[in-house]
């Protein structure tokens, strides 16, 4: 066994240099084992990719599971009058949807998934108002919420896939989640007042028109855009 003379630490029999401090080795009572494994990888190689298809089935295994377990113990155990785990199965399907259908098919367009997430999330509210007697919050309050979000991102998506500048997808991102907060705003108080009186939604809209006016100011002036991208390394 021999151990490094600069810094004192063990060395594997195959060592040829300290690992630590890179050292040579010479000693020639205990000369370097050519046929000796070493302790760790001479050669830099990347890391393998994550096999998106099989995460995608992982996370179709553990909702299922989910859903299924709370099935048996509603039905067996606890409050069998009350069907607690229907909220559950369907949570899970629509979280599957969201999270693993991506993974498992990875060659739809992005229209198609977002038309899919939609769909989940409706068929979720849709199953809440079933087992809640809910029908006039999700008329007039859930549905409506749920559209308006859906085309505020399919604009935004379609900017995205169109491969805007970073600042422009910003700017234009401020300028819809005002659009959503208005709305939002005007959604709630009709549903719960029947009238719409602008509140905290003018505040935060405000904000986010302040952020969507810098950066597409700054989108438009080649010289002060270069200058953020030299102070910020963009």
């Amino acid at each position: 066994m021999s151990y490094c003379v600069n810094c004192g630490v063990e060395l594997d029999a195959s060592a040829r240099s300290c690992p630590l401090c890179g050292t040579p080795v010479i000693n020639p009572r205990c000369p370097v084992d050519e046929n000796a494994t070493p302790p760790f990888p001479l050669v830099r190689r990347e890391v393998e990719p994550v096999d998106r298809r099989s995460v995608g089935w992982l996370l179709t295994g553990m909702l299922a599971s989910a859903a299924v377990c709370c099935g048996l113990i509603n039905g067996l155990a606890f409050f069998p009058s009350v069907p607690w785990a229907l909220y559950v199965a369907g949570a899970a399907l629509t979280l599957w949807v969201w999270a693993a259908l991506p993974l498992l098919v990875q060659r739809l367009p992005v229209p198609v998934y977002l038309l899919a997430d939609l769909a989940a999330a409706a068929g979720l509210l849709v199953l809440i108002a079933a087992l809640t007697d809910g029908w006039v919050w999700l008329t007039r309050l859930a549905l409506p919420i749920l559209v308006l979000t859906g085309a505020l991102g399919a604009v935004l998506g379609a900017l995205i896939a169109r491969h805007g500048s970073r600042l422009t997808i910003g700017g234009v991102f401020f300028l819809l989640l005002i659009v959503w907060l208005l709305a939002l705003e005007a959604l709630i108080d009709l549903y719960i007042a029947g009238t719409y009186r602008p509140g905290w939604s003018v505040i935060a809209a405000a904000a986010g028109l302040v952020a969507a006016v810098f950066l597409l100011i700054v989108r438009l002036r080649p010289r002060l855009r270069e200058e953020f991208r030299r102070r910020f390394h963009t």
